[in-house]
């Protein structure tokens, strides 16, 4: 289409406006790239700051648009763990993703989403409604969500993928009016359970 648009100036405005469209698209697309597990063969470390930039960057409109600040401690940042980004990268945008859409109803404070890191854990922490008692203990079970056509599966899926490679997803037991925090951490029966069926 640039050959053309060079030919017939009533259409460059068009070329443009596609090819910034297409631009914006590509770069959005881009970062997914962490997510293709072909690229990875063996397991490599992923940085608390690597998992930050990834959110920033896939959130930022959306962050933008809603007023919420992404919040990231130092503990965050300097943390690693070792593992496939397509293992924990989804389950951090599911996480940053809910607490966006709850923390849309909190209108009498700031609206903020932190990540931290406590010992080997790393934690998704918002100041929105939280969660109430019933649902704790059903917020893990496929096909449970209070989101108007939510399809209950986020949470589910992202627990299953971390157990495979020995870790958890649990959610802090905090009071409902103070918002959610979610901590991923590894869990040492579940990679003692995966040695013994290897040895089997």
């Amino acid at each position: 289409m640039k050959a053309w648009a060079e030919a017939n100036p009533s259409l460059d405005e068009l070329y443009r406006d596609m090819r910034n469209s297409f631009d914006h698209l590509d770069g959005y697309l881009t970062l997914f790239t962490p997510l293709d597990r072909r690229l990875y063969r063996t397991q490599i470390k992923i940085t608390g700051k690597q998992i930050r930039d990834f959110l920033a960057d896939l959130f930022e409109t959306r962050l933008k648009r809603h007023n919420i600040e992404l919040k990231v401690t130092r503990n965050f940042l300097q943390a690693t763990l070792t593992g496939y980004p397509s293992t924990f990268y989804p389950v951090f945008v599911n996480l940053v993703d809910n607490a966006i859409f709850w923390l849309q109803r909190n209108h009498d404070r700031p609206r903020e989403i932190e990540l931290d890191a406590e010992g080997t854990a790393l934690l998704v922490r918002d100041n929105g409604p939280g969660v109430s008692a019933r649902d704790r203990q059903n917020i893990f079970s496929m096909n449970f969500s209070r989101k108007p056509g939510g399809r209950g599966m986020g949470l589910y899926i992202s627990r299953e993928s971390l157990a495979k490679v020995a870790y958890k997803l649990t959610l802090d037991p905090i009071s409902g009016s103070e918002g959610a925090v979610f901590r991923i951490s590894p869990d040492a029966n579940g990679a003692t359970d995966r040695e013994e069926e290897n040895d089997g």
